[in-house]
């Protein structure tokens, strides 16, 4: 691979795989690596993202493994304020962490939904809020966000809250791109379609 990303950090939320085999938050670390980058990889399975680092250095690169929840403030900090300790900066911030749960707004329980928006779309604000000041005081960096085509589509599948986090993910992304485009922070948002990992296996097999 190149090195787009020598002497970078990058820091991976979600980049463990939910099962055997790759998914995507494990496959962006991977290439992060691959480019150059020391990887801190995130996740709130300490196995998944010990696998994943693994997998790094099992190639070459550099990675730390870390664990958190990013429904959870106060772990997102101590993550964050681990990464500045050991490697000094954050140029690269990815937030691959997402979960969906079936249900309109009839079947879905009111906790379904408040946790399928606490991890899709707050666990991103919270992320951002933490690491936004380091890259503000660096000079800048690049937040990269993974949304998906259910955020501008709609097909049969009835996850109405996933249909919504994803859907605020898109304009939350846009706001902070305009907002801190003078900073020299670029905020940019990833929209995947159906891809073949352990997770959307688990959900068809289910």
């Amino acid at each position: 691979m190149g090195q787009r990303l020598k002497d970078k950090v990058a820091l991976v939320f979600g980049a463990g795989s939910s099962g055997p085999g790759w998914g995507n938050g494990k496959a962006a670390a991977a290439l992060y690596a691959r480019e150059g980058a020391w990887v801190f990889a995130v996740d709130v399975r300490a196995d998944a993202a010990e696998e994943t680092r693994r997998v790094i250095d099992a190639e070459g690169g550099r990675c730390v493994a870390l664990t958190a929840d990013v429904t959870d403030s106060a772990q997102i900090l101590a993550a964050v304020s681990a990464v500045l300790a050991t490697a000094g900066r954050i140029d690269v911030l990815h937030n691959n962490v997402g979960i969906t749960e079936m249900g309109d707004p009839i079947e879905a329980s009111e906790e379904s939904w408040h946790r399928v928006l606490d991890t899709n779309l707050t666990g991103v604000f919270l992320t951002c809020k933490h690491v936004l000041p380091a890259m503000l005081a660096q000079g800048g960096g690049s937040i990269v966000n993974i949304s998906s085509l259910a955020s501008i589509q709609v097909n049969t599948y009835p996850y109405t809250s996933y249909y919504a986090a994803k859907a605020g993910l898109n304009h939350l992304t846009r706001s902070l791109a305009v907002r801190y485009a003078p900073n020299n922070i670029r905020v940019n948002a990833v929209l995947p379609g159906v891809i073949d990992t352990p997770l959307i296996y688990a959900q068809i097999a289910g």
